[in-house]
């Protein structure tokens, strides 16, 4: 009885998450138990697990669309508001939609995951081993990548806000550690106990590899740290063939893709044709995202293509790309000096074709580089091939930063190459809340005077 129980609810409450919708846990909604359910009914923690990965997808989302405008991947469409065209030219005002969007996504998604490592606990003896394990690595996870997009998004975050009233704002040296170590408990829990054919075939969404999303985003974050030996390490874990080596989030219909939400309307992007044209001429990753436009312009005049992938409304959203462990990879051999194994491992995402690997990603099948490349020479085309291979997933603002390479607003019929801005302003709501996030307590960050310009992060 207990099972069949269990199963209604994550039918349910996947439905629920999958509408993407911004909601709160003080709602009575069956589907959106509230705190105090979570802690005391296993219902409501499966309920909730279901519905952290519908957070997960909204928050992630907004980073990425965000992240995207404001570097040179997407500009607005003919119908959108002023402040994302504005945005799509580096110019984001305190108070807009595009910064206070992703701080509220995101901190929907840690509370969630919070309420969720509180259930865990709470409830703990009356899970199955193996099912408590993985809700606990699937909180861990998905918490600290949410918190990975706010040190990307914001200068300073704060990171202990379960039951906080006035939580305090971090900069990276603090948050960076912590986003680490939460990544490091999830991989623990698995690695202690594997997750049970209970939570894989009914709480985790179907198309997610959970092993794969702690490893990835252990080298990604290890690489943010400049821990070469980790991120190489972690990269290696990532299964790179299979069904395990791509993660998803699927959207069955009626619910609809992030992106194909955004297609039109007054949130309307679309990638910019230049991803396109910039490409070797043999590069053909841009058939994996967009179809070819000569007319198509956005509201401010940029070239654009239409959305190929997300034309479809129900297209699964990666929650990274397969090859990001590779590059990751690339890059921590290129700084070690392995530079000979770096290029192996370079070449190996360039020469990926159609049908490689039995994997539906992007595809250069560009030639192998040939002669052995210096280290520069190497770290410029790791970020060259970042920036093909990672398209939408959020990661070019960073790695803008992370080059030195913030460039600065560009006004139309300029065309940006490269990062805009080095942060977006804090949230309007929580400075209205917290004490600790007023304009005296927490300036908005200083953008650079002149460019190109690094971004500090401590």
């Amino acid at each position: 009885m207990r099972m069949m129980k269990q199963r209604a609810v994550i039918v349910a409450a996947l439905t629920a998450a999958a509408a993407l919708t911004a909601c709160t846990l003080d709602l009575q909604n069956p589907n959106q138990p509230t705190q105090g359910e979570v802690t005391t009914q296993v219902d409501g923690v499966i309920a909730l697990a279901t519905g952290l990965q519908g957070r997960f997808a909204t928050s992630y989302g907004n980073f990425a669309y965000m992240a995207g405008l404001v570097t040179d991947e997407f500009a607005s469409t003919s119908a959108a508001l002023v402040s994302i065209s504005d945005a799509e030219q580096g110019a984001v005002p305190s108070g807009t939609g595009i910064a206070d969007n992703v701080f509220n996504s995101i901190y929907r998604t840690v509370r969630t995951a919070d309420d969720l490592l509180a259930g865990s606990v709470a409830l703990g003896s009356q899970f199955e081993p193996g099912t408590r394990s993985g809700i606990r690595a699937l909180a861990y996870a998905l918490k600290a990548e949410a918190l990975g997009e706010g040190i990307q998004s914001y200068q300073k975050i704060p990171i202990n806000t379960y039951n906080v009233t006035a939580p305090t704002y971090v900069g990276r040296s603090v948050a960076l550690p912590y986003i680490r170590a939460l990544i490091d408990s999830a991989a623990a829990e698995i690695a202690g106990t594997p997750p049970s054919t209970f939570f894989n075939a009914n709480i985790l969404t179907p198309g997610v590899s959970l092993s794969n999303i702690i490893q990835l985003f252990r080298a990604r974050y290890a690489r943010m740290a400049n821990d070469d030996a980790t991120a190489l390490a972690a990269a290696n874990n990532v299964a790179r063939s299979g069904t395990a080596a791509l993660s998803v989030l699927t959207f069955p219909s009626p619910t609809v893709n992030f992106y194909a939400n955004v297609t039109g309307g007054t949130n309307g992007i679309a990638p910019r044709r230049q991803y396109r044209t910039s490409m070797q001429a043999q590069d053909l990753r841009w058939q994996y995202f967009v179809t070819p436009s000569t007319t198509l312009s956005g509201r401010v005049g940029a070239l654009l293509d239409p959305w190929a992938r997300y034309a479809n409304p129900q297209a699964p959203l990666p929650v990274y790309m397969p090859d990001e462990a590779l590059l990751i990879k690339a890059e921590a051999l290129a700084r070690q000096n392995q530079l000979a194994a770096s290029q192996a491992a370079l070449d190996s995402v360039r020469t990926d074709c159609p049908g490689g690997r039995g994997l539906d990603d992007p595809k250069a099948c560009l030639p192998a580089l040939g002669a052995q490349l210096t280290q520069p020479e190497l770290i410029t085309e790791i970020y060259a091939q970042r920036r093909y291979e990672l398209f939408g997933t959020g990661q070019r603002w960073e790695d803008t930063r992370r080059l030195g390479a913030i460039l600065g607003p560009v006004a139309s019929p300029g065309v940006p190459v490269s990062g805009q801005r080095c942060w977006l302003p804090y949230a309007v709501g929580d400075r209205n809340a917290n004490p600790n996030a007023t304009f005296t307590a927490l300036p908005d960050p200083t953008e650079p005077g002149s460019y190109p310009a690094s971004c500090p992060t401590t």
